[in-house]
Formats: C-alpha cells, structure tokens, sequence
C-alpha cells in the first residue's frame, strides 16, 4: 500500500489495493483554497474566451456588402461611391447615415439643400430621393438602402 505522509505523520492520500491497478489516489483532506481559486480562474479564461468567440468582430452576414470605410464619407456630407451591378452609392452623413443607390450618370450626385442634385444633366431628389424637376433622370427615384457602420467601414444591404 502505498502512502503519503505530511511532516507530522497523518496519511493525505492513500493508494487502496483495490484501486492500484486503476492508479486511483484516494486523497483524505481537502484541497484548499489555492486549488477553489485556481479552478475558479480556469473557469473565468473559458468564459471570456466564449463570449469574445460568440460576440467577436465578425462582419455583418449575407445580404449585407461593405461599401468603403467610413472616413471615406465625412460627417455633414453627401459623398458617391462604386455600388453593386451598373449603380452609385450616394452616401448621405448630413445628421446620420443614409444611402441611396442610383443608376451611374455623367457626373456625381451631391447635396442640394435637404436633397440631391446632379448638377451635369439637371437631375435633383428631394431627401426622401423623390424625383423633382424636369431633369433627363427626373423619373427615377434614388432608392434607399438600409445602411450600418461596422467596424470602421459602411455596409449595405442592397436587396
């Protein structure tokens, strides 16, 4: 029977000879608290390490695209960008974020007042991106996409 003893004589763990084919130790006193905090620790690194798995950085998922970093669009500005498939992203910060996309034309589309303006073929929007006018793109509204900013750049949702 093996055994362990501490400086005073007492048994704190014992191999039964039941148990020393397993190599099971049976211990007779309590851990401690060292071992309660150490556990306690573990536990904590494991939970922190799920949440940043479960609520990392990751990108918004389909149907959301990313459009440009955000500093390309500075605040109180309507700025133009490449959108999806033959369109232009207009790009509205005046109080907030808002994007339209719009069929590409000869010139940019910018801030005219409260709406927009595409000053080349006299095209205008009023904020809502309803056609106003009697510009060549008059008929064609801008049509509002839902936007977000994550992670330092603007994604849309084109569909």
């Amino acid at each position: 029977m093996a055994q362990e003893e501490t400086g005073r004589g007492e048994r704190i763990a014992y191999l039964p000879p039941r148990a020393a084919r397993a190599r099971k130790l049976i211990l007779r006193s309590q851990l401690g608290l060292p071992w309660l905090l150490g556990a306690v620790a573990v536990a904590g690194v494991i939970l922190v390490a799920g949440v940043v798995l479960l609520l990392g950085t990751r990108n918004p998922g389909a149907p959301w695209a990313r459009l440009e970093v955000a500093t390309r669009f500075p605040e109180g500005a309507v700025t133009q960008s490449a959108g999806p498939a033959g369109t232009v992203a207009v790009v509205d910060r005046r109080g907030g974020l808002r994007v339209f996309l719009a069929r590409s034309g000869p010139c940019p589309v910018d801030g005219d007042g409260a709406g927009f303006i595409r000053s080349c073929d006299g095209a205008a929007w009023d904020a809502e991106g309803r056609p106003r006018g009697e510009g060549a793109a008059s008929g064609e509204p801008l049509r509002r996409v839902p936007a977000q900013l994550h992670d330092g750049s603007v994604w849309i949702d084109p569909s």
